[in-house]
């Protein structure tokens, strides 16, 4: 069998890619597998698995991609209030509370805890202080806080 061209293979890894966000945002992390995704994409569960071979692969490659849907529901051209206004009101969004069980998911479950969920987190640490001050790490808190507790509903 040839040897599959490098943009062949750059082309399969995004329409994996494009299902996983698709299915994370719909399905949930959990519900998300390799049959589902083969199911979606035509690609085998074997050449899935080649490319990510274990589920939380899906995470590390998907970094950046999921930390700017998240982010893209927030106010950042307003207050703090607005942040924190727009953070209640994108807790109604199915998409965003997706993203939020990932993020809280790899971050508390000790088998798949790893550098996506850590990075995604402080990156919203970083991004708060900069744009509103140390007195947002004790309101981003709260917006965590609270976003568990709607999540646990």
């Amino acid at each position: 069998m040839p040897k599959r061209s490098k943009e062949d293979t750059e082309i399969t890894i995004q329409t994996i890619m494009d299902a996983v966000i698709e299915q994370i945002l719909t399905l949930g992390y959990d519900k998300m597998s390799y049959t589902t995704l083969s199911n979606q994409t035509g690609i085998s569960r074997t050449g899935i698995s080649h490319h990510f071979p274990k589920k939380q692969d899906f995470a590390h490659a998907l970094d950046g991609r999921i930390y700017h849907l998240f982010v893209d529901k927030l106010d950042l051209t307003g207050d703090l209030q607005a942040f924190s206004t727009s953070w209640s009101a994108a807790l109604e969004d199915e998409k965003f509370r997706a993203i939020l069980r990932l993020l809280f998911h790899h971050i508390s479950s000790a088998e798949t805890s790893h550098e996506f969920a850590h990075r995604g987190i402080e990156r919203l640490f970083t991004l708060c202080e900069q744009r509103y001050g140390k007195q947002s790490i004790a309101e981003l808190e709260c917006l965590l806080g609270r976003s568990l507790i709607r999540l646990a509903r």
